[in-house]
């Protein structure tokens, strides 16, 4: 994530309190003075500010986050070209497939879920619409670093702290930037149980007849009804059929 070079204390602790409300689903004042490193009178003046723009609202003793925040959010996804179309067929892909379906763009080297849909049989997860994650351990996050430009894909991975989310996850640079190569050759890219184990998924990149990458979608599944005959064919097919209509419909925006 890009540092500021001067950042503006002030900014920073009321962009730290609107976290603290969204992980905790709410906090007093005393709560958010503790954990932020400051009085309560500083922390009630935060509080006011953002209360008096909207931004938050106190509900039996507790701060929680406005509504105003859905408002900021519908702007920065209406921002994004294909998030209409992208919408479109990934509910069509869980309704055929049964299983969660994601359009997922990269900000800032990471990926951000702008779209969910799940169907009969899909699995529960902790992706929300605004959910962020590495690029490295990701079907949809692979799929995107593969068709960026270089430039930027060789900037994200420098940059990028491999971690171990299970035993399959890729942990060096090598390996994941050879998965990469075979990304563009095939033009589908696979989570085998890297962010969560037993979990896999498929996805493939959104782009335009100049190459101008807009995101990826994946089809997300539990191993025992995404095997591997099945993963690597049946669902590949179906979410390039997606990607297809909306790469043909990109050309009228």
């Amino acid at each position: 994530m890009t540092e500021a070079k001067n950042p503006v204390q002030a900014v920073q602790r009321s962009l730290g309190i609107v976290d603290i409300l969204r992980d905790g689903d709410g906090a007093t004042v005393t709560e958010i003075a503790d954990e932020i490193g400051v009085t309560k009178g500083t922390a009630h003046c935060h509080l006011a500010t953002l209360e008096e723009n909207g931004y938050v609202i106190k509900e039996d003793g507790e701060y929680v986050l406005g509504l105003r925040f859905l408002d900021l959010a519908h702007y920065a996804k209406d921002r994004i070209d294909v998030s209409d179309l992208a919408t479109t067929e990934v509910d069509k892909l869980a309704e055929e497939t049964g299983e969660l379906a994601l359009f997922t763009v990269e900000e800032d080297g990471q990926g951000v879920c702008l779209h969910t849909a799940d169907g009969e049989e899909a699995v529960q997860t902790e992706i929300y619409v605004g959910y962020r994650n590495e690029l490295y351990h990701t079907a949809v996050g692979k799929a995107m670093l593969a068709f960026m430009p270089p430039e930027k894909r060789d900037r994200i991975i420098e940059e990028t702290e491999f971690e171990a989310k299970t035993s399959r996850t890729i942990t060096d640079e090598a390996t994941l930037r050879e998965e990469l190569e075979q990304i563009r050759e095939d033009g589908a890219a696979y989570n085998h149980g890297e962010t969560i184990q037993g979990l896999v998924g498929a996805g493939a990149p959104i782009r335009d007849q100049d190459g101008t990458l807009y995101g990826a979608i994946s089809i997300i599944g539990p191993e025992r009804r995404l095997d591997e005959e099945r993963l690597k064919n049946e669902i590949p097919e179906m979410i390039q059929q997606a990607v297809n209509i909306i790469e043909i419909n990109l050309t009228s925006l």
